[in-house]
């Protein structure tokens, strides 16, 4: 390798351990979380049970059940929307459909919004609930339990997972170790290099971005 490209790496590297040393901690205000003061985060969980409303017609056509998450991208696929009827299937929102959040509500353009997921094979093809990433183990490359999936943090804006938040292991590097319900940190999305059925891959060897209340 030339020594400039061994000098620019080299760059990279230091810049990058720079960057994430001076990561700002994260600063919760309700169930909604502030990273550097700017960034809007919420967990998955705290968006199941809202109220979907059309614009067109002013009516309640569902309620969320959860999310659908692109893996390998990070990004939010879709909305679980349970119907109002509760004798169908559940739907699915594609999330560039969604026209918003609140608090109170999701917001969507007509109740054509919503499709059957069978009707969606391009998500389904790339996507998992998030309650199916719940509880999976995350592992760091060297063999590390760092703990278990507790829950996504989501960016509305960007509509992507910015951080998995983690319920700490206690004890050593033993991947047999107990899980410590108490302990919760942030595990950035940039440090995940693989979300599996049964693990999920890091390549931090500690969950970074302080505790979550």
């Amino acid at each position: 390798m030339p020594p400039c490209a061994r000098r620019r790496m080299g760059r990279v590297a230091v810049s990058d351990a720079l960057r994430l040393r001076r990561r700002p901690k994260p600063d919760w205000h309700g169930s909604t979380l502030y990273w550097g003061g700017n960034i809007l985060m919420i967990r998955a969980y705290e968006l199941v049970g809202r109220p979907v409303i059309t614009i067109d017609e002013g009516a309640v056509v569902g309620e969320t059940a959860g999310v659908i998450i692109d893996t390998a991208s990070a990004n939010v696929a879709a909305l679980i929307v349970n119907a109002t009827n509760r004798f169908e299937a559940p739907k699915a929102v594609p999330y560039a459909l969604v026209q918003g959040i609140g608090d109170d509500a999701v917001i969507i353009e007509n109740a054509s919004s919503m499709a059957d997921f069978g009707t969606l094979p391009e998500i389904l093809d790339v996507g998992r609930p998030d309650s199916d990433i719940r509880g999976v183990r995350a592992i760091t490359r060297t063999g590390r339990l760092l703990g278990t999936v507790a829950d996504l943090m989501i960016d509305l804006d960007a509509g992507s997972v910015v951080a998995y938040e983690i319920r700490g292991a206690v004890g050593g590097a033993d991947a047999t170790d107990a899980i410590d319900a108490a302990s919760l940190s942030l595990l950035p999305v940039e440090l995940v290099i693989t979300v599996g059925r049964q693990a999920l891959i890091t390549a931090a060897e500690t969950a970074a971005g302080g505790s979550a209340k």
